[in-house]
């Protein structure tokens, strides 16, 4: 194998003889004399596949790794690269989603790519370019043209999803299903908290409070006042409580739920055929006629017919004869064989788990959130069901800019950690995130402090929102 490494602009950084392989989730390539080259498949930003038996990677620092002379290795490597390539991005840049995915080859927007359909969103994975996560509340539209699929996605540019060939009818049925699905699980949530309500107004309700994104108190009371004290008290901590009493002192709140474990059930049961005590029956006349079955059956007939076949005037024997082919008249009567015991074990079909959808608990399964917009152009993010969490700031001048954080906060999956940790240094495990994702840039931008929950909690806050004058 030959190798050939290049920087953004042209100049030849290295060169030669080696051998590649995988190891520790890594491609390494090591030259005959020199320091092995380790790339994380998280990376490359794009895989293409030039002459001479080779495969060129395009690094996200910019150089380009060129892979030549790799003979019969080369569809191996080229598919460990891939399986690698997607698992460290979909890990790396945080856009797993709940539950397992159902995996497709395509293409987006004509860009070769893999395309995963997990409970609550489409993460599109292309070999050329950025990964994209679409959250399953924000489709609006899908719509087929020939073997194109059209997704209309609320606050950007319409998706285009191809290549799918003969699994197209299969990712547009799963994907149109997977959208009901999370949109039942939500209304179904959502009546479980709220019985009294009646089935228009939960409609109402369960469209402003999709997965993952948060719903203003004035836009509940005008659907029922009695809707925010009902929530509030089914979903948040006694020690939280508190602290929404606190917030709505400071601003306007909203208040969120999203789901975070799977509830999908797999089909369970089943067992092949067997019955222990009757041998299946196969030939079902029993030689209840006066005719033996088969050839010699039919010559009889036939010489009874006076050798005209199954022409023969039959009728003017009489009723008597059919009586006596079908073993019904007097003599040997006919013999009733049992039928086979086909019974089989039961089934349980895929189905969801209503029931374990749950706010409440050591481990609730639904995560509920408050977000306070206050007059000092803040935006307080506040986790209800959890105590291990803090108090988050942001800079939000506008209701806009609040539900713009709320749905950067969704892409991320909620994952805090990711915003006020450190992503500068080589050790941080965010750094590649930071610089890719658009969302996790913007929650980091705006970004300002967290307040701990302790005794002075509601002091500390205050002179963190009071600094944002």
């Amino acid at each position: 194998m030959r190798f050939r490494l290049t920087a953004a602009d042209g100049r030849l950084l290295d060169e030669g003889e080696g051998a590649v392989e995988f190891a520790a989730g890594a491609l390494v390539v090591t030259p005959a004399f020199g320091q092995p080259l380790r790339v994380a498949p998280a990376d490359v930003v794009e895989i293409g596949e030039p002459g001479e038996y080779g495969i060129r990677l395009v690094l996200r620092e910019g150089p380009t790794l060129d892979l030549l002379q790799l003979g019969r290795l080369r569809g191996q490597v080229l598919a460990e690269l891939r399986d690698a390539r997607t698992e460290g991005t979909v890990r790396d840049l945080l856009l797993d989603g709940v539950g397992r995915p159902e995996v497709f080859p395509g293409a987006v927007d004509d860009a070769p790519a893999e395309l995963r359909l997990y409970d609550d969103a489409l993460v599109t994975l292309p070999e050329r370019g950025e990964p994209d996560k679409l959250p399953y509340p924000f489709i609006r539209s899908i719509s087929l043209d020939g073997y194109r699929l059209m997704l209309e996605v609320a606050g950007r540019e319409p998706v285009t999803v191809s290549r799918l060939a003969r699994r197209t009818s299969e990712f547009t049925d799963l994907l149109r299903d997977r959208v009901g699905t999370a949109a039942g699980r939500t209304s179904a949530f959502l009546g479980a908290l709220l019985p009294g309500l009646g089935a228009l107004a939960l409609r109402d309700v369960a469209g402003r409070l999709r997965d993952g994104v948060a719903a203003a108190r004035r836009d509940l009371d005008a659907v029922d006042p009695t809707i925010w004290p009902a929530l509030v008290g089914a979903a948040t901590l006694p020690e939280r409580a508190t602290c929404l009493a606190t917030l709505a002192e400071l601003g306007e709140l909203w208040i969120g739920f999203k789901q975070t474990v799977s509830v999908q059930r797999d089909a369970v049961g089943g067992q092949p055929w067997a019955d222990p005590s009757v041998t299946p029956a196969f030939q079902h006349d029993g030689g209840a006629g006066s005719f033996a079955p088969g050839l010699g059956g039919m010559l009889s007939a036939g010489i009874v017919s006076g050798g005209l076949g199954f022409d023969g005037p039959f009728q003017a024997y009489g009723s008597m004869l059919a009586l006596q082919f079908l073993g019904t008249a007097s003599g040997a009567p006919h013999a009733i064989r049992p039928r086979a015991d086909v019974r089989r074990g039961l089934l349980v079909p895929a189905s969801t788990d209503y029931g374990a959808l749950t706010a409440t608990g050591g481990r609730p399964t639904v995560l509920a959130f408050a977000l306070c917009l206050t007059e000092s152009g803040a935006l307080v993010y506040e986790v209800l069901n959890e105590t291990d969490h803090a108090s988050y700031v942001y800079r939000a001048r506008s209701a806009d800019e609040a539900v713009a954080l709320n749905r950067a906060l969704d892409l991320i999956g909620f994952r805090v950690s990711a915003i006020y940790s450190d992503a500068d240094s080589a050790g941080s495990p965010y750094r590649s995130a930071a610089q890719r994702l658009p969302a996790l840039r913007m929650l980091r931008d705006a970004y300002t402090g967290r307040v701990i929950h302790s005794d002075d909690w509601a002091a500390r806050l205050t002179a963190a929102l009071s600094g944002m004058d």
